[in-house]
């Protein structure tokens, strides 16, 4: 009988998702007569889990094969359970490390934030999936016992610079995002607490992304807001906020939003947050199947 210790692995978090990965893909080896074994052994700091793998003494596989047949199946689940789950681990540690001062709730908005932007592009996850399979399947090659973290920290030290790389980005995202629902929230108070103005108004984005604002009759609204927009200036930057000032100066009961605004998609969802039950969707009347807006007044 030939027994072979793949793997030992020593982590300090929960070892049970860790263990059910192994698991998924002991089929293979046992359809060729190859026992597989995984044991934990609990202790402080580290839980260490491991893999052994016995062939009978009648089986052609000798040490040597037992050992790479291992390797090739451990080296990508680890990279898997690494880039998956230990990142999150790492992260949260992160954050309760340089970022307490967020409340728990916040906290956790980051890290989901963090983790998708680590995982954004199908090709980056891919290429990463790949290095780490490479260099754990080296790594196993000489040294049967792995601490994750330390793998991490000193085999792969550009990913580490990378989690907090995306850990900043996500703080300055939520930020963001927090600022600007505030802003929301304080205009849709405005909004409140006018009387309505105009009964209804349509608002319409043309195929070039312009906007234009008519009353119930289809007839174009001029107002000092639309007819101030310079060229010169930022456009994308001052575009939405002189569109969303002319409403909340209209201040109308119902706001009807003509074609999907794909061209202003984040224009259209402001609108929808600030005057809330306020606002309908229409996709199909021939405003909305125009090419361009109606003559006049619209906003260059």
């Amino acid at each position: 009988m030939t027994i072979v210790e793949i793997l030992s692995i020593g982590i300090t978090a929960p070892t049970a998702s860790l263990r059910q990965r192994l698991a998924r893909g002991l089929r293979s080896f046992l359809e060729k007569g190859i026992a597989v074994e995984i044991n934990e052994v609990d202790g402080k700091p580290f839980n260490i889990v491991t893999l052994s793998l016995t062939a009978p003494n009648c089986s052609a596989f000798t040490q040597p094969d037992l050992s790479e047949m291992g390797r090739q199946f451990a080296a990508p689940v680890l990279a898997d359970y690494l880039i998956e789950e230990w990142s999150l681990v790492l992260l949260k540690r992160l954050i309760k490390k340089d970022f307490r001062y967020f409340s728990p709730d916040e906290q956790g908005k980051i890290m989901s934030l963090a983790y998708s932007l680590l995982n954004c592009e199908n090709m980056l996850q891919l290429s990463r999936q790949s290095t780490w399979r490479e260099c754990l399947a080296e790594f196993m090659a000489d040294n049967r016992h792995i601490n994750p973290e330390g793998f991490l920290r000193f085999r792969l030290p550009d990913y580490s610079s990378g989690l907090r790389d995306a850990l900043a980005q996500a703080v300055e995202e939520y930020l963001t995002e927090k600022e600007y629902q505030e802003f929301v929230r304080l205009l849709r108070y405005f909004v409140e607490i006018q009387e309505p103005k105009l009964p209804l108004v349509h608002v319409v984005i043309d195929t070039e992304g312009f906007c234009q604002i008519y009353d119930r009759n289809y007839c174009p609204l001029y107002h000092e807001y639309l007819g101030g927009f310079d060229e010169g200036e930022d456009r994308e930057a001052s575009y939405e906020d002189l569109v969303i000032s002319a409403l909340i100066t209209l201040a109308p009961h119902k706001v009807i939003l003509h074609r999907d605004g794909r061209n202003r998609a984040d224009m259209y969802n402001t609108i929808r947050q600030i005057f809330e039950s306020r606002v309908a969707d229409c996709l199909s009347c021939e405003f909305c199947h125009r090419a361009t807006v109606l003559p006049g007044g619209y906003i260059k």
